[in-house]
């Protein structure tokens, strides 16, 4: 066995990665008996609780009411009901299978990266990966982009090494994770389309060999659709397909926002500018007389480009690119860092000052609130699971025996103990006044006149619930006396 010194001497940046991977466990402990928010509860958490109680865990989509699916592949509905089943059906046993993809996300993340470039670069990336706010918060979240984060750097590496049965189950995985997957095999597809021109061997055996392995994860989520269209009737949830749009207005005033999140939110603009300088940088790389990389970056803007498109013509949430975030992150340290080292090469100091930095800077993200909605990309969710606590917790002692109207994600917190919110049983309850019913505990956003309540209905608030920009609140409806019953 090597002595200590001679290990940390040779192996530095390992060593600092592994602490700081330990770092970021020790700290998302304390988030995991969090109870379920906004998607992972209404979506995802429930799809799993009614696949586990059925008995049926599958991932077939006939397993499962489409109302719960909600049409997506079923691979990581299919691990939490699998985790349920045999961890217990705790919020702790959940977040742990959340925080346990967080931290195999990471060592992948370190072990491509070193590979594609080098230690130095793999550290610092991993640790700004880790304090990333989206990556720190949904690190301990049921929803399924870790899931698909994990496997698209399988995917992507598989792509750079020409690793393709790698490719060919990584992204297979992918795309029973999430739809937005299909731009992993657009990705590939491209790239090998580029190289039968350059090589001109387009109508080889083995070029075509190749396209089959590039297009078998389209094949397989091909399958999976045809299934579902013979079980449930439909090829896409019908709803997810009028989020589609094409209109110019929609499109660029999205792409704004898309950009602005890859790129400039939450910290990135240091790294995602230097992303885009890299773009570049690498074609002269033989001028600066820097390692040429540009196969790796072009690979990744490819995928980057792809990804954009995919989330600007689709209903979009910040979440929804996180498994783009590390390709930035990743192109961007190397940037970074070569043009640190040719203007201060031989400084050894301020390199490990650098260390510091990022390690600090990487602190402050993670704890950092930036959202201004409640989204699960920061950790500012936690003032929405606060206020929706408080407030059931308040029904609970008063309005036990009473049917309460109730919109998302208040119902959510009130049907199921298993969510986290409830210290008892279950709490009779309403939506949309489909039950006579005397009192409502509603959600909302902003000022009161987004409380929801139709304006023809007459009541008068009980109490509050608030944070700095969700609230809940308690009110009693008056009696309709034209029909002796509660408004509906």
């Amino acid at each position: 066995m090597k002595p200590l010194w001679k290990l940390v001497k040779n192996r530095p940046y390992e060593l600092l990665t592994a602490a700081a991977i330990l770092i970021f466990f020790l700290c998302k402990l304390h988030d995991v008996n969090i109870p379920y928010f906004w998607d992972e509860m209404g979506v995802y958490v429930s799809a799993a609780f009614h696949m586990k109680d059925a008995g049926n865990i599958s991932l077939l989509p006939g397993s499962i009411d489409p109302l719960y699916s909600r049409g997506h592949p079923l691979l990581f509905t299919f691990c939490n009901a699998l985790v349920f089943k045999i961890f217990g059906e705790t919020i702790i046993a959940g977040h742990l299978f959340a925080l346990f993809l967080g931290i195999i996300t990471l060592v992948l993340f370190f072990i491509i990266a070193k590979n594609l470039f080098n230690r130095k670069v793999a550290f610092f990336a991993t640790v700004l990966l880790s304090a990333q706010p989206i990556f720190y918060t949904l690190s301990v979240q049921l929803l399924p982009e870790m899931m698909l984060t994990f496997f698209t750097l399988g995917c992507i590496y598989g792509i750079l090494k020409k690793k393709w049965t790698l490719y060919a189950i990584s992204g297979s995985l992918a795309m029973m994770t999430k739809e937005s997957a299909i731009v992993i095999p657009a990705t590939a597809l491209t790239l090998l389309f580029i190289e039968s021109i350059t090589d001109k061997d387009f109508f080889t055996l083995k070029r075509f060999r190749l396209f089959l392995l590039g297009a078998t994860p389209l094949f397989i989520f091909g399958l999976f659709l045809i299934i579902q269209k013979i079980q449930n009737g439909w090829f896409l949830f019908p709803e997810h397909m009028g989020y589609i749009h094409w209109e110019m207005e929609k499109l660029s005033k999205g792409a704004g926002r898309i950009f602005q999140d890859m790129f400039i939110w939450q910290g990135r603009w240091m790294v995602g500018v230097a992303f885009l300088a890299g773009i570049v940088l690498n074609l002269f790389s033989k001028l600066l007389k820097i390692e040429p990389k540009g196969k790796i970056i072009y690979t990744f803007t490819l995928f980057i480009l792809l990804a954009f498109i995919f989330a600007d013509i689709n209903y979009y949430l910040t979440r929804y690119i996180l498994y783009v975030i590390p390709f930035i992150l990743m192109g961007g340290t190397y940037t970074a860092i070569i043009i640190f080292e040719k203007i201060f090469p031989n400084i050894k100091l301020i390199q490990w000052m650098l260390v510091l930095f990022f390690c600090g800077y990487g602190v402050v993200l993670g704890y950092k609130n930036m959202s201004q909605s409640p989204e699960t990309c920061d950790m500012s969710y936690k003032l929405v699971v606060n206020v929706s606590q408080q407030a059931i917790h308040w029904a609970e002692q008063n309005w036990s025996k009473d049917t309460i109207e109730a919109n998302f994600p208040i119902y959510q917190g009130i049907e199921d103990p298993r969510n986290g919110y409830l210290t008892g049983d279950p709490l009779p309850y309403s939506v949309n006044f489909a039950k006579p019913t005397k009192y409502g505990l509603l959600f909302y956003i902003w000022e009161k006149d987004n409380i929801p309540i139709g304006k023809s209905l007459k009541y008068h608030i009980i109490k509050t619930f608030d944070d700095s920009y969700a609230h809940v609140v308690a009110v009693e409806f008056e009696r309709n006396d034209s029909t002796s019953i509660f408004h509906r």
